[in-house]
């Protein structure tokens, strides 16, 4: 794409050149300077970006790109649990964001974590055969050194990954079985694996009691989360369990959403909506979720949903 193509991506983008190196700005955000092969180019391409809400999209894909660049600065310098943090945040808002998959990947192997390392190489689409080989190698030797609690935990892991969930409980039950041997900060998590797993089982009675022993260890928004979804499931009041859920994946902030309206919600449900909108613009099948949930919740609190039924039919027609 060259300079000319992007200021005309929006007439109130800035775009300034210096040395076959560009910087876009938009508003007070602003990139830093980027050389014109570099793949944030691909992501603001006309095709990539929402056209219902293009200056956020715009805004958004700037502001997630500084956040990226940060975490690369941090990982430079050996900074490895700054630069996880950074990761974290721009997969947050895409969970394929390669970027970022591969640098958390370096900056778990720079924690010696290879096993987790190769876990986020493999989700990215880097073709580096060499660092490839170094982690299989390396991962291999962790988990041959890992003690046999841990060993469980990870095949748990594995398992789950596969979709073979039975397994994966499996696992966790093997790991749980001296919970005296973690601590809290451990049995939490683990306490949420297996419940995770019960809730794939669809064995909701059981998911709800091991996320109950969750909170009871340490309170936790994911295991808020999932008592509120079993007890909906269960046909129980779910209400005030989801709203303790803050600090939850994109996905659970839209199923959290979908639950408020089914009880009824509709306020609480329209916050989830609009916060899910604020961090998610690709124009796939969950973002027609949240423009159609929006429209219920709406509905519901007899408020207008022109707008959104607007975008729901352009979305439906394929006409933008």
């Amino acid at each position: 794409m060259t300079p000319e193509e992007l200021s005309q991506i929006c007439e109130d983008l800035t775009v300034l050149e210096n040395a076959g190196s560009v910087r876009i700005g938009f508003g007070a955000a602003s990139t830093g300077w980027i050389s014109l092969d570099d793949p944030f180019f691909e992501r603001i391409s006309p095709e990539n970006l929402n056209p219902f809400f293009l200056k956020e999209h715009l805004l958004k894909e700037i502001e997630i790109k500084n956040i990226l660049d940060e975490g690369i600065d941090f990982l430079n310098s050996e900074r490895y649990s700054r630069a996880i943090g950074c990761f974290d945040d721009v997969l947050y808002y895409d969970s394929r964001y390669c970027g970022a998959l591969i640098g958390k990947s370096h900056a778990l192997c720079g924690q010696g974590h290879f096993v987790k390392a190769l876990r986020f190489f493999k989700r990215s689409d880097s073709h580096d055969e060499d660092y490839h080989r170094m982690l299989l190698a390396e991962s291999s030797a962790e988990r041959d050194a890992f003690p046999k609690i841990k060993r469980n935990i990870y095949a748990g892991d594995e398992a789950a990954s596969r979709g073979e969930f039975e397994k994966a409980l499996g696992f966790y039950e093997r790991a749980l079985s001296d919970s005296s041997k973690f601590k809290n900060n451990i049995l939490f998590k683990l306490l949420n694996k297996k419940a995770h797993a019960l809730v794939k089982l669809k064995r909701f009675d059981e998911a709800l009691e091991s996320f109950d022993l969750s909170i009871d260890v340490h309170e936790n928004d994911s295991a808020y989360f999932g008592r509120g979804y079993c007890r909906h499931e269960l046909g129980l009041d779910c209400a005030e369990s989801l709203r303790h859920a803050v600090l939850i994946s994109k996905r659970h902030l839209l199923m959290k959403a979908d639950i408020f309206n089914d009880v009824n919600c509709f306020d609480d449900a329209l916050k989830c909506y609009d916060e899910f909108l604020t961090v998610h613009f690709t124009l796939d099948g969950d973002f027609a979720r949240a423009i159609e949930g929006k429209i219920a919740a709406l509905d519901g609190l007899s408020l207008d949903s022109s707008r959104e039924r607007e975008i729901f039919s352009q979305i439906m027609d394929k006409s933008y």
